[in-house]
């Protein structure tokens, strides 16, 4: 527990020291294209929800939303824009995972059940996805 505290308050001095932020170029992992470079119009359209189409930020050690209404058949992607790597694991089976998400990475599923989820490398990351 302590050892998290302090790796948590590190990452916040480290993730506040810089005057300028420069994100790293978005590349996908996973379902959609692995290693392919998407163009910064791409991204900033890709955040903006749309019917089947949903985004979750991965910043701070956190997801945001936390909690996302979809329906079946909705993709979801995940967009890594933390200063570190993470993942994206089905909570209670562990019934799908994607890959380590490096910092400016993403990672897409289709969604088919009502699932919680979190990240296996910093387990206090929690999220859900509710089918509507």
């Amino acid at each position: 527990m302590k050892s998290t505290i302090i790796l948590l308050l590190a990452l916040a001095v480290l993730n506040s020291c810089s005057d300028e932020k420069k994100e790293p170029p978005l590349t996908e992992v996973g379902h959609e294209s692995v290693g392919e470079s998407i163009d910064p119009v791409q991204t900033d359209s890709a955040v903006r929800n749309t019917d089947t189409y949903h985004t979750i930020v991965i910043r701070q050690m956190e997801f945001s939303p936390a909690e996302l209404k979809v329906n079946k058949g909705d993709t979801v992607a995940w967009i890594n824009q933390d200063i570190t790597e993470h993942d994206i694991t089905e909570l209670n089976e562990e019934k799908w995972s994607s890959s380590k998400l490096p910092a400016g990475t993403r990672w897409s599923m289709v969604v088919s059940e009502a699932a919680d989820y979190y990240c296996s490398i910093h387990v206090v990351m929690k999220g859900k996805l509710i089918i509507e």
